[in-house]
């Protein structure tokens, strides 16, 4: 199987976004990047019944910063670092479409004294689970995917039930480097309370 590469960089200002739309191949990744703007943001919209990989990556050591699944008809929103370029990959056979529009990410004052810890939310049930990490991204996790990320101590990750947004857990000192974080097992700990 051929493995399909597409890199979109474009230099504008914010004001002149509209939303684009892009076809990933079977099997392809793109990478989105704008250089001269800081603050960015990426909205994304999977428009395929296939499930993505999302990631943002360093653009000059290539290395993965962050990532999680998109699951089939997901949205995301994913803040993009200076140094940062979002990066979809399609694992299906199947050609997909994604649609895209650049927005501006509220900035994260960062104190040198910040603690991040690199872990994987699993969502170790058969139901997509969407969630939201303010300031961060608004992942939507697949059922049996897994999502790298990494988190500063104090972080709150929360989650939408009944039209109301609640905490489902506040990163601290009880999750180590590496961890997996079981989501769904989470998700039901807050159910019975």
């Amino acid at each position: 199987m051929k493995k399909f590469f597409l890199l979109l960089t474009l230099t504008f200002s914010l004001n002149s976004f509209g939303q684009s739309t892009v076809e990933i191949p079977a099997g392809g990744r793109i990478q989105i990047g704008y250089p001269d703007l800081e603050n960015l943001a990426i909205e994304l919209r999977n428009k395929s019944g296939n499930a993505l990989d999302i990631a943002t990556v360093n653009k000059v050591s290539g290395e993965k910063i962050s990532g999680f699944g998109l699951g089939p008809m997901g949205k995301a929103t994913v803040a993009v670092a200076e140094l940062g370029l979002l990066e979809v990959t399609n694992p299906s056979s199947k050609d997909v479409s994604i649609s895209y529009s650049i927005t501006e990410a509220k900035p994260v004052i960062v104190a040198k004294d910040d603690v991040y810890i690199n872990f994987t939310l699993r969502n170790e049930t058969l139901k997509s689970i969407p969630l939201i990490i303010p300031g961060v991204m608004n992942p939507n996790l697949s059922p049996q995917s897994n999502s790298g990320v990494s988190l500063k101590i104090g972080q709150e990750v929360k989650y939408r039930k009944a039209g109301r947004t609640r905490v489902l857990f506040v990163v601290d000192s009880s999750i180590r480097e590496g961890d997996v974080v079981l989501v769904g097992e989470r998700l039901a700990k807050t159910a019975d309370e």
